[in-house]
């Protein structure tokens, strides 16, 4: 009977041991949500400027923000410039023309661009493509 005793009381010491295992993270959510909000996907910043000049020889956009000191924009051969739903190489920038660009970082850990959106020109790009 001994043995029976002992082994019924390891056997309510293991259930109650995974019980309590099992229960434990849980007991710090009663009253709170049981997941955390989760971001779907990072939103890059995006950032409203004019042009104030173009270096092709090292790829960057001298921008004046509208609130703002002025920021230096890098962009490679991929970024995409969208003015009346035509896509134009970034050569096309000029100076004076208003822009809409979503920053990340290049490996450097400088803004970069992918994309640029052109809200206002200073000339009729529509003549270009003649």
């Amino acid at each position: 009977m001994k043995l029976f005793n002992h082994a019924a009381s390891g056997l309510v010491l293991a259930v109650a041991l995974t019980a309590l295992a099992g229960c434990s993270g849980n007991t710090a959510l009663i009253g709170r949500d049981t997941l955390p909000a989760r971001a779907t996907h990072a939103v890059p910043d995006e950032l409203v400027a004019t042009v104030e000049r173009l270096n092709t020889a090292s790829s960057e956009i001298f921008l004046r923000p509208i609130s703002g000191r002025s920021r230096v924009v890098t962009y490679s051969a991929e970024t995409r410039v969208m003015f009346r739903r035509r896509e134009y190489p970034v050569s096309r920038l000029e100076s004076g023309d208003v822009v809409a660009m979503q920053l990340g970082k290049d490996p450097r850990g400088n803004p970069h661009t992918h994309l640029i959106r052109v809200q206002e020109s200073t000339r009729d790009w529509a003549q270009l493509n003649n």
